[in-house]
């Protein structure tokens, strides 16, 4: 992913033995259009089991949600792909 471009890695600023690794516009770019992928599947997969099964399912995603930051899910699910860019 470094030779194509899309992570970076910076040494780290307390101990630079640290390799840090920090996704480029390009590789934001990747994260938004494999996240739609999934998005486009889960849905699929919810039209499939019916409206009882598709609750379910749902419970489970939000359920899935790291309690402690979920503001956290949504703003990386409602920002636009090179929006946390970081170069």
């Amino acid at each position: 992913m470094l030779d194509e471009g899309y992570i970076v890695q910076k040494t780290g600023n307390n101990d630079r033995r640290q390799r840090l690794l920090f996704a480029t516009a390009k590789g934001e770019a990747l994260v938004g259009k494999l996240a739609g992928l999934q998005t486009d599947r889960i849905n699929h997969a919810l039209s499939e089991i019916g409206p009882p099964g598709a609750d379910i399912v749902r419970q489970f995603l939000r359920a899935m949600i790291d309690q402690d930051d979920p503001d956290k899910v949504l703003q990386t699910i409602l920002s636009p792909p090179n929006a946390t860019a970081k170069e």
